[in-house]
């Protein structure tokens, strides 16, 4: 009996180590499943806010969006700031800045009188004088270059695509160059790309003639000191390798006739660089479309790189003939931008994205440390 009892004692504490045992290993993997769960959620909770934090920097940019050149003119120019270019362009015999500058009070609510101006205006635009006028500058812009007028720009690109403007102005750069002087590059190589232009010009049957009306209207606000040091370099960096003028200076020699300038101009072009200059000589050219050659000249002086460039073009497009007044009016701030933060509802949804899946990445790893 006795026996009997420790038999069946010994069997109780086998059988309870053995639960022990398998309760110990049950308890183990449990464990290890929760915490291979905890990690899991950890890792989703992780990547959720790496997600959210890359989606919001994303959102937290700017855009730039072009001033509003009306509120500028209503805020920051006077009737009498009109009045005294009215009063400048009347005394410099330009009647059609005047009309410019009364169309510009109108549009944007200046109190002037046309009357008290119109009569002046009309003085000067007799036929006579609008005759005498248009035939004497465009004499001087045909044989000289000069870009002051409307009449002696049209003579100025008249020249230029005839081929005598730009072998003008290469004549006149390899005088520089004999004498030991110093060579306008600017100038020189738009006259050269000139040359190679209007040549591309007859043989593409015009196809050329927008790239070429936009490197005239440069080499000519080049010529009138109308651009930047800072586009004038550009261009120059563009221009470079299209037109080698120092194989043009050592081929030209001393003959100098239209035909000899013309070879050796061709002769140091290389069309196949052509790309960059004349993508800029084409945007020159579309702002001429809105405005006119003589206002495109003068408004690259607001100009000192391709984004100048571009929102001066989209200023134009909005405004045409009144691009000139409004920029003379306000400055480069007419073509400036301001910076708008973007999509800013989109930044506010990835700002609570991110704050939610901070929080849920803590609780879980706040979780899996303490266990």
């Amino acid at each position: 009996m006795t026996r009997w009892v420790c038999v069946r004692l010994c069997s109780f504490k086998a059988s309870q180590q053995h639960q022990l045992t398998v309760g110990r290993v049950v308890s183990v993997e449990l464990n290890r499943g929760a915490n291979a769960m905890r990690l899991l959620i950890l890792l989703i909770s992780c990547s959720m806010l790496l997600f959210s934090l890359v989606t919001l920097l994303d959102y937290w940019r700017y855009d730039e969006v072009l001033q509003d050149a009306a509120e500028l003119m209503r805020r920051d120019v006077s009737s009498t700031d009109i009045q005294a270019q009215i009063e400048a362009a009347l005394a410099a015999d330009a009647p059609e800045e005047a009309r410019m500058y009364l169309s510009i009070a109108t549009t944007f609510g200046h109190a002037l009188n046309p009357q008290d101006y119109l009569p002046r205006i009309q003085a000067l635009e007799t036929p006579w004088q609008q005759t005498k006028r248009q035939v004497s500058r465009f004499a001087d812009g045909f044989v000289e270059g000069a870009a002051s007028s409307a009449a002696g720009v049209a003579g100025a690109i008249t020249a230029d695509f005839t081929v005598v403007g730009d072998v003008r102005d290469l004549n006149e750069q390899y005088a520089l160059y004999q004498q030991g002087q110093a060579v306008n590059t600017l100038i020189v190589t738009l006259a050269g790309v000139g040359v190679g232009l209007t040549a591309a010009t007859l043989a593409s049957a015009g196809s050329a003639a927008p790239a070429k009306s936009g490197v005239s209207a440069l080499k000519l606000a080049g010529r009138s000191g109308k651009l930047t040091p800072k586009l004038q370099r550009l261009l120059v960096r563009q221009g470079q390798s299209v037109f080698d003028y120092q194989r043009f200076m050592r081929t030209l020699g001393a003959e100098r006739s239209l035909a000899r300038v013309q070879r050796a101009a061709l002769k140091a072009y290389n069309p196949r660089a052509l790309d960059a200059l004349a993508d800029t000589a084409k945007q020159v050219n579309r702002l001429r479309e809105s405005t006119s050659l003589l206002d495109t000249i003068n408004l690259l002086r607001y100009v000192d790189n391709m984004d100048d460039l571009r929102r001066l073009e989209k200023v134009s497009r909005r405004y045409g003939m009144q691009t000139k007044g409004i920029l003379k009016l306000v400055g480069k701030a007419g073509i400036g931008t301001v910076r708008v933060l973007r999509r800013t509802t989109e930044f506010f949804v990835g700002l609570v994205a991110t704050l939610l899946s901070l929080v849920a990445t803590l609780f879980s790893l706040a979780g899996f440390v303490r266990r």
